[in-house]
């Protein structure tokens, strides 16, 4: 049940999320404010504000204040804008503080509805291989391109502190679409260095930043070494539904979700460029993981 919550004056929020908000907003096409801001808190202690305004009718944007934002945006999904996370319209005041005030009352409560798998994946300097402790924290989701084989196609990890990364992999080697597709079963969760995390020294790394934290960075990490102690998934990888991806999103916000699922399939990724890259195999992997699933449907 949402519990509502009082609402945070101005002058407990941090003054940079504040002037943050002022820039977001001078972005925006949006008419006058009608209302005062609503801040509030969520119970991972991230501050996030509501604004309201009116030009023909009335909207209520959702500001986050997110971490990494000095950091260039490559791509972002389910987010309205560059800075809003989301924009609600209403015919009538009355409406949109309704909305308002449901929706301060969730986020204070730790309830994410709506573009709760927001994020934007943002692009890390150059020596954040070398020196990953100056520019990630612990339970940071990360990721890098795979190779030209798969071009859309990324590999993900949790880091974990001191040049440490958890990621689903293979014991031998760095994971790139070959070693995916040829050696599917000897992939599972496990710990290794930050330059094993690549497959070469200058590869462009990514955070994935999401819009609103769901775990604490103590949980994330504590998760991420239990499962690979675990060797989580070991003999069950799958491209589409148990991959690297599934692994770090479930440690990052709890839910298995893959990041790459809808362009892969928008582009016409999956069928056209594996079958090219490796014809043969690549029907081989679809067609033994049908065959286990139609044996599996038999047995139930």
């Amino acid at each position: 049940m949402v519990q509502f919550i009082e609402e945070l004056s101005a002058e407990n929020v941090p003054d940079d999320f504040r002037r943050y908000v002022d820039e977001v907003l001078l972005k925006e096409w949006m008419g006058a404010e009608v209302e005062e801001r609503l801040w509030g808190k969520t119970p991972f202690g991230q501050h996030f504000v509501l604004v309201t305004s009116k030009v023909v009718w009335y909207a209520v944007r959702v500001i986050v204040d997110e971490e990494h934002r000095d950091l260039e945006i490559v791509r972002q999904r389910n987010v309205y804008s560059e800075g809003v996370v989301s924009k609600n319209e209403f015919l009538t005041l009355e409406a949109a503080m309704s909305f308002r005030a449901n929706k301060h009352a969730e986020l204070s409560d730790g309830i994410f509805t709506d573009n709760e798998i927001a994020y934007r994946i943002r692009k890390l300097p150059a020596d954040c291989i070398e020196l990953p402790d100056k520019y990630l924290k612990p339970g940071d989701h990360i990721q890098r391109r795979l190779d030209m084989s798969l071009p859309f196609g990324n590999h993900e990890g949790v880091y974990i502190g001191n040049c440490k990364i958890a990621h689903i992999n293979r014991e031998s080697e760095t994971a790139d679409v070959q070693s995916i597709i040829g050696d599917k079963q000897e992939a599972h969760a496990r710990i290794d260095k930050m330059d094993s995390f690549v497959t070469y020294r200058d590869q462009e790394i990514r955070v994935i930043v999401h819009c609103f934290r769901r775990r604490s960075r103590e949980d994330i990490v504590e998760t991420a070494k239990r499962l690979a102690i675990e060797g989580h998934r070991h003999g069950e990888y799958h491209l589409l539904r148990q991959n690297c991806q599934h692994f770090a999103a479930y440690c990052v916000i709890n839910l298995e979700y893959m990041s790459d699922k809808e362009e892969l399939i928008q582009k016409g990724i999956i069928g056209a460029t594996l079958v090219v890259a490796f014809g043969s195999a690549v029907y081989s992997f679809f067609h033994r993981n049908d065959e286990e699933e139609k044996r599996q449907t038999i047995r139930r």
